[in-house]
């Protein structure tokens, strides 16, 4: 809403006289000749052109309004170009925004009025001028119409203003910009001299424009604009339209705003020769040539002349914090391979990630990225936090295991700059580093998509060597990190890019965050099941793996989307699932066995030792990692025993309280682990923090006592090899059904839930103070794990109220440790002898029903020894990963290791060729060597970066790793 305020206040309010002269001026720009006739067309769903119904057309009257937010509607524009006018400018007006056509479908042109923050004043006010063939003295064009909304509110409605056929004073045109760009400058500027003379020019020039002497207007600002700027200072611009991939339109939107924003930018193109478009999302550009083939067309036209920059390797600008380490590396491989493919770039020509509007960016990324190609960084979003200020704009960053990569955040704090001299200057006052003399202003209306307009261009090019502004060059974006990694950069941040705002989107849409575990996980188990049986799953995956990484956009997965986009986000979870549960039914078919009994399936790279019930019998199995054993019927366990209010299995053994929670958790050697109290299940108020509450936590919830939710009803019982109380906790709103189960020879406590949630603007939380805590948490993030304070000592620790961990998280002093971990939760609070699960929230924007309903998942715990996080690892993989079970399933290890802290986490076909892929990755942040047994048919095996590129020799009975080292091997021949 920045923008906003600097627009509405900065010109109408502080400069009331300037923004009415400017508002006169914009008068005299266009002057109507003939008005158009229009018809329309109804539908909630878009109708493809080919498909439209020609006389189902109705006749459409200025200042109609048609429908609500995302209704559609086809607009039919006719009419004549009186005799005698030249250069005739075809006027369109409409509330919201439009793909416009030729009669014969061909897209020729984009409109949006939609307000967007930054907006500065249009020349033609609600009207657009659209490019169409008039050269025939008639006019006809067909425009495809929505409207989605103001800014970040569902409100207004859709609306046709008018069309007409005008024509422009050039004259006019150019000085409501050259006044434009110099009252912002007055207004921006802490030189008094240099407002003096700029107000007395805009003074001099309207006094002569009001005259109607427009000649004489533009000659008394002519001094004002030609005075160069004295700054050596320099922002490289590149025009950008980020667009959201779903958010607060649904992804059939989405497609229509790309298709909008390409042609706009290819149309600037065709008419500025110095203009850069960047555009970064190939999930964004595969539509176009699914959809818009002769667009499509225009973009490879655009990019092979160098006019056009593809930026970034993504699929998709994913959330960084959410999806699994596997699932960005896919990131990588899908959108690198398409843009290879595509638009036959370089590996140098994809050195960038763009990634400014993700929220947070994990400790383990810069790996990540310089093991798919890319070294440099471009984000603004750090400039969002709520307490710190980042201290860089310009910094290596260095990740867990050492690797770095080259970041530069646009110092203006905005991936929507508007191009105006007050972000200019604000840039380079807001900027640590403005010493390096150079910067990158990324500008255009996003978000929403739009890019550069009308606006954004007239303004920028004044801007070029103005007296009180840094210049300003066309560049791309890869040219400006070119020159920057000339530099010395001095300064470097080790460790995750924590953003202090946003922490609600770990665990808002907890359905969207459970299918991701659980679709991940399918995921995995397909590619390994198929290298085991021969099967070539590329072709059957594809598909899935991109509907997969579409989720994993950064305003679906963190649940900051309405409640279309996330229904529609299960709705696609739930059939990848299906199918994927189809085709893993038929590789488990195929797998060696012997007769028809019962075997147990392991697909992680840790030997199992377990008990799994089958129909109503149960079993015990030993499985090696990636391997099939048998099934043995298990034996009673006289040590699985219970009383009114406790639980026992020899190794542990749990009493519980009146409101449920653990107060006592003894193990075999009597060591207390419960401390203050384990899983006790509170509600605490969670109010809505303006505009973001899908998005923010309101961190004073912490000083307030929440309401433990009260015991109703609660029974115990041996179900075979374990022992079980379930337990129900009841309140007005919300229901919990909890099952708390330890299992036969295992010193985890795990807790099946569901919950029946109505609660608005609350938050349930499972909360633990354990007996072992330390001043740090050990949370699992990709490939590894990071080491966050659990003290507030600053204002950086305090900051930090809420950490995003996977599967575990974990704390430890002397004495020993305790894990707490889960199959699908997100949010974290490990603060002062707490750690907290975050388990739902029930916010009310933008989906008014966020979290409602039934949710089903599972947490555990367990205790373990100094030193023995290897043990933590490896139950986080069992709690989500559990075998499968199948008829006479018998094979043995397909890969597995001697050093208990390397992870095979991945079992797949190689991308390209007939072979196999392995990727390792050292997991307890420490130097190891270890061997490698596989087999698998190889005469090969060579090491690899994450795109598969191989880099030398394996010697898979010595493999070294550093700390938390990824390690991708190729099995060929």
């Amino acid at each position: 809403m920045a923008g906003f305020a600097s627009w509405l206040f900065g010109l109408s309010v502080q400069q009331p006289t300037e923004y009415r002269h400017l508002m006169r001026i914009r008068h005299a720009v266009f002057t109507p000749v003939a008005s158009l006739h229009a018809e329309i067309v109804r539908s909630a769903e878009p109708i493809p052109f080919d498909e439209l119904d020609r006389d189902a057309f109705a006749p459409l009257s200025a200042g109609t309004g048609w429908g609500r937010t995302f209704d559609c509607a086809w607009l039919r524009v006719s009419g004549e170009i009186p005799a005698g006018v030249s250069d005739p400018v075809v006027m369109l007006g409409i509330r919201g925004e439009g793909l416009v056509h030729s009669p014969e479908g061909e897209i020729v042109d984009s409109v949006s009025t939609v307000f967007q923050q930054g907006d500065l004043p249009h020349s033609g006010g609600k009207y657009r001028p659209v490019r169409v063939d008039t050269s025939t003295g008639a006019v006809e064009f067909y425009a495809d119409v929505t409207y989605n909304g103001f800014i970040l509110y569902e409100f207004g409605r859709p609306a046709f203003h008018g069309a007409y056929v005008a024509t422009r004073d050039e004259e006019v045109y150019a000085l409501y910009y050259d006044y434009l760009t110099l009252v912002v400058l007055a207004g921006a500027t802490d030189d008094a001299q240099l407002e003096g003379d700029l107000r007395l020019a805009l003074g001099d020039c309207y006094a002569r424009f009001s005259a109607g002497d427009v000649t004489g207007a533009r000659a008394a600002l002519a001094d004002s604009l030609s005075a160069t700027s004295e700054s050596d200072f320099v922002y490289s611009a590149v025009g950008h339209g980020h667009l959201d991939m779903a958010w607060l339109w649904p992804l059939r939107e989405t497609r229509r705003k790309a298709a909008r924003t390409y042609v706009r930018a290819l149309n600037t193109l065709d008419r500025r020769p110095d203009y850069v478009y960047g555009t970064s999302q190939p999930q964004q550009m595969h539509w176009m040539k699914q959809r818009h083939p002769a667009l499509y067309a225009r973009m490879k036209q655009a990019v092979a002349g160098g006019r056009m920059e593809l930026q970034g390797s993504f699929w998709v600008e994913p959330d960084t914090n959410l999806p699994s380490g596997e699932s960005l590396v896919r990131q990588a491989l899908v959108g690198r391979r398409f843009l290879q493919q595509e638009f036959e770039l370089t590996d140098d020509q994809l050195r960038l990630c763009w990634l400014p509007d993700t929220f947070g960016y994990n400790g383990n990324l810069p790996q990540i990225l310089r093991g798919t190609g890319m070294d440099w960084f471009q984000t603004i979003k750090l400039a969002w936090n709520k307490v710190n200020d980042f201290p860089h704009r310009t910094f290596t960053w260095q990740g867990i295991d050492g690797s770095t990569v080259l970041v530069h955040m646009p110092p203006e704090g905005d991936y929507n700059s508007r191009g105006a001299a007050d972000g200019l200057l604000t840039g380079v006052e807001n900027y640590p580093e403005r010493d390096l003399g150079t910067a990158l202003l990324v500008y255009g209306s996003g978000d929403g998509g739009g890019g550069p307009g009308e606006i954004h261009h007239e303004v920028t090019e004044r801007e070029r060597d103005l007296r009180g502004l840094p210049r300003v060059e066309h560049s791309t974006a890869s040219a400006f990190f070119r020159e920057l990694e000339k530099r010395e950069i001095e300064h470097t941040h080790t460790g995750e890019l924590y953003l202090e705002t946003h922490q609600g989107t770990y665990t808002t849409q907890a359905q969207i965050k459970r299918h991701n575990r659980l679709v991940e996980r399918k995921l995995h188990e397909a590619e390994a099941l198929a290298v085991i049986v021969g099967d070539d799953s590329r072709p059957v995956l594809e598909q899935h793996w991109r509907d997969v990484l579409l989720n994993q956009f950064h305003d679906i997965i963190p649940g900051s989307s309405i409640a279309r986009v996330n229904r529609e986000a299960i709705e696609t979870y739930e059939r990848v699932e299906t199918a994927l549960d189809g085709y893993a039914g038929e590789l488990v078919a195929r797998l060696p066995g012997v007769g028809d009994a019962p075997g147990a399936i392991n697909l992680t790279g840790f030997p199992r030792r377990e008990s799994v019930k089958v129909g109503d019998g149960w079993f015990d199995v030993a499985v090696p990692p990636y391997a099939a054993a048998a099934l043995t019927p298990a034996a009673h366990d006289p040590a699985l025993t219970y009383t009114d209010d406790s639980l026992g299995n020899g190794e542990l053994t749990l009493r519980f309280g009146a409101s449920g929670e653990i107060v006592s958790c003894l193990d075999r050697a009597g060591v207390e682990h419960a401390g203050a109290g384990l899983n006790r299940l509170v509600v605490h108020k969670d109010p809505y923090v303006w505009p973001f509450n899908a998005w923010d936590i309101d961190p004073g919830y912490t000083t307030k006592t929440p309401r433990t939710l009260r015991l109703t009803e609660s029974s115990s019982e041996v179900d075979g090899s374990t022992v079980v109380r379930r337990q129900v906790f009841r309140a007005r709103t919300v229901t919990v059904v909890q099952r708390v189960i330890l299992e036969a020879g295992s010193d985890v406590v795990r807790f099946d839930t569901e919950v029946d949630w109505k609660e608005r603007h609350r938050m349930l939380r499972a909360e633990f103070r354990p007996e072992r805590y330390g001043d740090t948490a050990l949370c699992e993030i990709q490939f590894g794990h990071i080491a966050r304070p659990t003290t507030e000592r600053d204002a950086v620790e305090k900051a930090q109220f809420e950490v995003c961990a996977h599967k575990w998280i974990a704390t430890e002093n002397g004495q020993g440790g305790f894990a707490l971990l889960n199959d699908g939760k997100y949010g974290h609070r490990a603060k002062n002898g707490l750690l907290s699960l975050n388990l739902l929230r029930a916010p009310t924007f933008p989906d008014k029903t966020a979290d409602r309903g039934i949710h089903r998942f599972t947490y555990a715990f367990c205790p373990f020894e100094t030193g023995d996080l290897a043990k933590v690892v490896r139950e986080g993989y069992r709690l989500n990963n559990p075998l499968l079970v199948a008829d006479g399933a018998r094979f043995d290890s397909v890969a597995s290791v001697d050093d208990p802290g390397i992870v095979i986490e991945t079992v797949k076909r190689a991308e390209h060729g007939d072979g196999v892929v392995l990727r390792l990755y050292e997991s307890l942040g420490r130097a190891t060597t270890t061997a490698l047994r596989v087999d698998l048919p190889h005469r090969t095996a060579r090491l690899t970066d994450l795109l598969e590129r191989p880099t030398g020799e394996a010697d898979l009975g010595r493999l070294e790793f550093g700390p938390f080292q990824i390690m991708t091997i190729l099995l060929e021949g």
